[in-house]
């Protein structure tokens, strides 16, 4: 039997795969996967009926986009007549793996099973479920994946996002740009300051002291 391997993708959600994790905690979990920068999407949710799928499907188009292709497996909610109209209607090309072969589908079943072990490694409880998925996905997201040698926020958002561990690392000072002079005021200086809040826009006076960069007190004084 001839490995199928899928065309490797151009661009952000061009081809996304789909699939249900759980019961896990009494919980079941919709998890997507952009191909091509390898984004994880999850939402927990307590039903994987056609209905729930739509509606948390419409969720993460609103912020991503609609996917040019969509991949998933035979389940009901996939194959039923609600989510076939739903993806006609957005112009979703869906594209399902061969009955019981969940390889075809690989990139959604293997980032259930790598949230799997997460979770079952952490022993988290139901209270904690979703403080634990939201760091699993930052850290996720934050990691350099092996096939595309970038993170998935890096290919999908074009940066690096931010996440505690970059407190640890020394803060970059704010320069101000250099195609401009910077004005310097020393104590005692006589300056003449713009107050919007008073009928009279402009008033006169002293400076005290320096208490920033860009930032003095002053004290008013007749013109």
């Amino acid at each position: 039997m001839r490995l199928y391997c899928w065309k490797t993708p151009t661009e952000p959600f061009q081809r996304v795969h789909v699939d249900f994790a759980g019961p896990f905690l009494d919980t079941y979990f919709y998890i997507l996967v952009d191909d091509y920068s390898k984004w994880p999407e999850i939402k927990v949710c307590k039903s994987t009926t056609a209905e729930s799928t739509v509606i948390m499907c419409r969720e993460i188009f609103s912020t991503f986009g609609i996917p040019s292709v969509l991949v998933s497996d035979h389940g009901v909610q996939f194959t039923s007549d609600l989510f076939q109209q739903f993806l006609r209607m957005n112009g979703v090309v869906h594209k399902m793996g061969a009955p019981y072969h969940p390889a075809t589908n690989g990139q959604a079943e293997r980032y259930v099973q790598t949230f799997k072990q997460k979770l079952k490694a952490l022993k988290c409880s139901k209270s904690q479920l979703n403080l634990e998925l939201s760091n699993i996905l930052l850290t996720y997201r934050k990691m350099l994946h092996p096939t595309t040698g970038q993170s998935p926020s890096m290919l999908m958002c074009g940066r690096q996002i931010r996440s505690r561990l970059d407190l640890m690392l020394p803060k970059n000072e704010i320069i101000a740009p250099t195609n401009y002079a910077v004005r310097q005021f020393e104590d005692g200086d006589r300056v003449r300051v713009r107050d919007f809040l008073s009928k009279d826009k402009w008033k006169f006076g002293r400076i005290i002291e320096k208490v920033g960069k860009l930032r003095y007190s002053s004290l008013g004084t007749p013109y």
